[in-house]
Parts: C-alpha cells; sequence; structure tokens
C-alpha cells in the first residue's frame, strides 16, 4: 500500500463515519419520525461515533506525517528480497 492509498482510505473512512455522525443526529432529535426504539439506539450510538471520529482523525494525522518510504518496507514485509 502507497501512502497516498493510505490517506485517500482514512479520509474516506472519516466521510463514512462523519455521514453516520450526522444521521445519529438527526435520528435521535426526531423519535416521533423514525420511532423511538430507533431514536435510542441513535442516542447510544453517538459517543460511539464520536470516539471513531477522534480515532480516525489521529490516524489521519498520524499517516500524513510517516515518510513513504515506512508503507513501501511495510508492504515489502515477508517478501523474499531481490
Amino acid at each position: 500500500m502507497k501512502k497516498e492509498e493510505a490517506v485517500e482510505n482514512l479520509e474516506r473512512a472519516g466521510e463514512t463515519i462523519s455521514g453516520f455522525y450526522v444521521r445519529a443526529w438527526d435520528n435521535a432529535l426526531h423519535p416521533t419520525e423514525v420511532g423511538w426504539a430507533t431514536s435510542i439506539a441513535s442516542m447510544a450510538a453517538i459517543p460511539v461515533l464520536s470516539a471513531a471520529s477522534i480515532g480516525q482523525m489521529v490516524s489521519a494525522a498520524v499517516v500524513k506525517q510517516v515518510s513513504p518510504n515506512v508503507f513501501d518496507t511495510i508492504s515489502n514485509l515477508g517478501k523474499p528480497k531481490k
């Protein structure tokens, strides 16, 4: 895996988490429209999604600081040397 791919995957994961977070808040704030069970489940999911968002942001920051050579080295682990 190349560094650019890792950064892109982390950004896509962040967008997905953000989308779930927005939907969870929307469901939590409109129990009469989506149902009380869905609303309560969404309330329970909000802290989990917040933690996932923080984890994604930290991971993205770390990956952006790592040298591209590290990704090449990790990708070649276990492969025979030429």
